[in-house]
């Protein structure tokens, strides 16, 4: 092949590759599915699920701790103590708690649980006796609540809310940052926004 016809070949060449090559690099990421958004949110509720006591009693709805309508300052406060949040997390996170949403009875924690209904809970404690008949209705261990959970866009980072009332004036509640590594949700940083 003589050299005139070889060197415009490749250079054609050379185009497509690297036209190729850019093409990838401005490819949308693709989303992650809704079922593996479930595994994982499931397997970051698994991560603070124990049934020492009995069965783990959590509130079927989601909760934040957090004024929707103004949330700023507690996102400030959030991101003063979760110095690795990353803003993916953060945003996903505010997405998906800004409806209130029941939790899945059909959940897989790794143990026993219970969904306790806002309208069972006022019930119980507009009794004279509310902590008692908890106690002996379910469990010794009180109530857990959590938020949806925010993830980046890979699913290796999650930003949770979670609250736990064990009694009159004893409880807390926590925000967690979660990361994932080697397939398994691991504690990153913690803040907690109340107790008593």
């Amino acid at each position: 092949m003589s050299t005139r016809l070889f060197r415009p070949a490749l250079i054609a060449l050379l185009i497509l590759t690297l036209a190729q090559s850019a093409c990838g690099l401005f490819t949308p990421q693709s989303q992650p599915s809704q079922a593996d958004i479930e595994k994982e949110e499931q397997a970051v509720y698994a991560f603070f699920a124990n049934d020492l006591n009995g069965p783990m009693v959590i509130l079927q709805d989601t909760s934040t701790n957090m004024d929707l309508d103004n949330p700023k300052q507690m996102l400030d406060y959030i991101k003063s103590g979760l110095k690795s949040v990353s803003k993916d997390t953060i945003d996903n996170y505010m997405e998906r708690n800004a409806q209130p949403s029941q939790l899945s009875p059909d959940m897989d924690l790794g143990v026993k649980y219970v969904l306790l209904s806002d309208e069972e809970r006022s019930a119980i404690f507009k009794q004279s006796d509310g902590w008692d008949a908890f106690y002996k209705k379910y469990s010794m261990a009180g109530y857990t609540e959590f938020s949806r959970v925010g993830f980046n866009r890979t699913l290796d980072q999650a930003l949770v809310y979670v609250g736990w009332v064990g009694g009159p004036l004893m409880g807390d509640g926590t925000y967690y940052l979660l990361e994932k590594q080697n397939g398994e949700w691991i504690l990153k940083e913690q803040i907690m926004v109340w107790i008593s």
